[in-house]
């Protein structure tokens, strides 16, 4: 039986709108505290980036962070500031 090495794993440059994306996210450690619930959130907001989701509010209620210690509402206020801080929006 052979097995297959692992795939490797490509980095992005701190320029890179995914990179921005992702560590702007990682920034809310003390709103959602739990790394799961804002890597998805991430993936989710990404989503509204890319126009797959129609607003902020929907990738918030499809990725269902259920750490976060905020109301969705608010949550939805704090992720559009900090996109905006990050020039994403």
């Amino acid at each position: 039986m052979a097995t297959k090495p692992p795939a490797g794993i490509k980095y992005f440059d701190e320029g890179d709108p995914l990179k921005k994306l992702y560590s702007a996210i990682d920034e809310l450690k003390d709103v959602i505290p739990f790394e799961n619930d804002r890597n998805r959130l991430s993936f989710c907001i990404n989503m509204f980036l890319n126009k797959e989701a129609d607003s902020v509010a929907d990738a918030i209620q499809q990725a269902k962070p259920g750490s976060a210690l905020v109301e969705f509402g608010a949550l939805e206020d704090i992720i559009l500031k900090k996109l905006k801080e990050k020039g994403l929006l």
